[in-house]
């Protein structure tokens, strides 16, 4: 590790992100094609390869990155950093693959552990990285990123269980909540309230404290815990107060966010916008599952598992990528301008928010269209940004 405040810290955990990324664009890419294949996997394959395959990959170069810059903290090991990334692909893919092509159980949790040591590696290296920080503000949020690796932990445990012991289906949707509110929710509301303030290039919210945050972390923590263990337990009346617990939660974080001002909006448009309505969809996409667990029904089922993973966290991730990827190349202000307007997308922000609308309202041959449509700009915008660094 570089020593805290080396000036090469930040390139080179940069370097480990862009690495991170682009596995995590890999995956994407091969969630969108079993999504349009017809595989007979039905929606599971396209939405464990963007959950296990690219937001993982994106939450180990992003957390690290995030915590080496904003704590001044040495950057990690780039042989460990390889490690992380490589274990959690490879876990990502066995795991899929296994269950797909129904390889024999002792593979399916071969890969399960290789992908479980991933995020072990990880967890180890935030809390390697905070500790040798200059700046203590960020610890908070490695708090939160540290709870988050242990429910996704949690989680492959009890995935695992049930594919390969079977169970009750609530072992299944435990598993559903674990990786949906407890692995992906805790890393996005550990990083919105300096995130958001970096894209808005504005301050924090001065609401946004320390003592709060802490708050905030348990109560989710609780909500998770007692949402997974309602449903594993058939207690349907727990599983319902801690999703209502946590979608209040996420209601209240946003109160402790930078709220977009004119001149925020101005300059950074669609990626801040993108995290707002990612919020909002999160927030509503969670709600519905305690009614939905409060009438015998499962959470995030059939319309509402597109509107969590795509319309809210893919949406999230797709702001966040707007901001970072020029960022990330580098090159000056003038290419970094180049790349920030590549990026900037009216159309998709537009599309991607129709489409939680049509699921919502259980329209889905528009949702496909839109979904479509964000998709095609997304790829468009991808090839300017590649051609915006001449």
């Amino acid at each position: 590790m570089s020593p805290s405040g080396a000036p090469d810290r930040v390139p080179l955990a940069q370097a480990q992100a862009r690495r991170s990324l682009a596995v995590s664009g890999a995956f994407v890419l091969a969630a969108v094609a079993t999504a349009v294949i017809d595989t007979g996997q039905g929606r599971w394959l396209p939405i464990h390869l963007f959950l296990a395959g690219a937001l993982v990959g994106a939450i180990g170069g992003a957390t690290t990155l995030f915590t080496v810059t904003w704590s001044a903290a040495p950057a990690p090991s780039s042989r460990l950093m390889w490690v992380q990334r490589g274990f959690a692909a490879t876990g990502a893919v066995g795991v899929v693959a296994a269950r797909s092509l129904d390889w024999p159980d002792a593979v399916l949790l071969g890969a399960a552990l290789i992908f479980v040591t991933a995020r072990v590696v990880l967890a180890v290296v935030l809390v390697v990285t905070v500790r040798r920080g200059v700046k203590r503000r960020f610890d908070v949020a490695v708090g939160w990123y540290l709870a988050a690796l242990v429910a996704g932990i949690t989680a492959a445990v009890l995935g695992g269980r049930f594919a390969t012991v079977g169970g009750v289906v609530g072992l299944r949707d435990a598993h559903v909540v674990l990786n949906l509110l407890g692995l992906v929710g805790l890393i996005i509301g550990g990083t919105l309230p300096t995130f958001i303030a970096t894209v808005g290039r504005t301050k924090m919210s001065s609401r946004s404290t320390d003592a709060v945050l802490r708050t905030l972390l348990v109560v989710k923590v609780v909500a998770v815990g007692a949402s997974a263990f309602g449903l594993w337990a058939g207690r349907e009346d727990v599983a319902a107060a801690g999703l209502a617990l946590y979608a209040a939660g996420v209601v209240v974080l946003a109160t402790r966010l930078p709220a977009p001002s004119k001149r925020s909006i101005e300059w950074a448009g669609p990626r801040l916008l993108a995290l707002w309505c990612g919020m909002a969809w999160w927030a509503v996409a969670v709600a519905s599952a305690a009614i939905a667990v409060d009438r015998h029904d499962a959470p995030f089922a059939h319309r509402w598992t597109s509107i969590i993973v795509v319309v809210a966290y893919g949406q999230i991730l797709w702001g966040s990528l707007a901001y970072l990827l020029p960022v990330l190349r580098g090159g000056g202000h003038e290419r970094l301008g180049r790349g920030f307007a590549a990026l900037r997308s009216w159309v998709g922000l537009f599309a991607v928010n129709v489409a939680g609308v049509a699921w919502w309202l259980d329209v889905s041959a528009v949702a496909s269209v839109a979904v479509a449509v964000w998709l095609a700009d997304a790829a468009v915008r991808a090839v300017r940004f590649s051609g915006s660094g001449r």
